[in-house]
């Protein structure tokens, strides 16, 4: 196991990300960066980096939460705040909140980083915002793709479609035959009523 230390640079902006990369190469230290607070948790797990550089303005989620993230995974994370000058007071805010060790303005050059380098190495402060942060909760796994099962069809059952015909013509016949039996009734009744049956 290498006994170099490593360092997490997670910033959107790729300048500044391959300054500190050259700065730290000259410290003897290794690097792996990323531009995305989601990768940046991911990799912080992974290889549990001494020292995270940490833009405050990091997508999707912002500096303060990927730190806090950071932090309730590790108590002993340490975190130096990468800032604009613009966004030097929301800076500082994040940096009491998460205990960052340092901020840094940009742009960054090795001075500030050789100025700034026993506060970075120096006790890591509690992160008072660890207090009510709330870890975003895993996603939900994707829906399945396959469509639902449809029940088999109802077998056609001929049989019982047959006897539909029968009952029918069966029907008929009746009719038919009583008919027959009324009309010859009738003609016989005729012929002797005519007289020319004798009874």
């Amino acid at each position: 196991m290498s006994d170099t230390p490593c360092a997490l640079i997670a910033l959107r902006d790729p300048i500044t990300t391959g300054r500190l990369k050259m700065i730290l190469k000259q410290r003897g230290w290794t690097t792996e960066s990323t531009s995305s607070s989601e990768d940046a948790v991911s990799i912080y797990r992974a290889i549990r980096p001494r020292v995270v550089f940490l833009g405050i303005d990091l997508p999707p989620n912002d500096g303060h939460d990927t730190a806090l993230q950071i932090r309730a995974d590790d108590n002993q994370g340490r975190i130096v705040i990468i800032t604009p000058k613009n966004r030097a007071e929301v800076a500082n805010k994040t940096s009491i909140s998460i205990g960052a060790l340092a901020t840094l303005i940009t742009p960054i050059i090795a001075s500030d980083v050789e100025t700034a380098w026993p506060k970075i190495m120096g006790v890591i402060p509690p992160a008072p915002g660890l207090a009510n942060f709330q870890p975003p909760l895993p996603e939900p796994p994707p829906p399945s793709l396959e469509p639902p099962a449809m029940p088999p069809p109802m077998p056609v059952n001929p049989a019982s479609l047959a006897p539909a015909e029968k009952p029918r013509k069966k029907g008929r016949w009746i009719i038919r035959f009583t008919l027959l039996i009324i009309t010859i009734g009738a003609s016989v009744a005729g012929a002797i009523y005519a007289g020319y049956i004798p009874i």
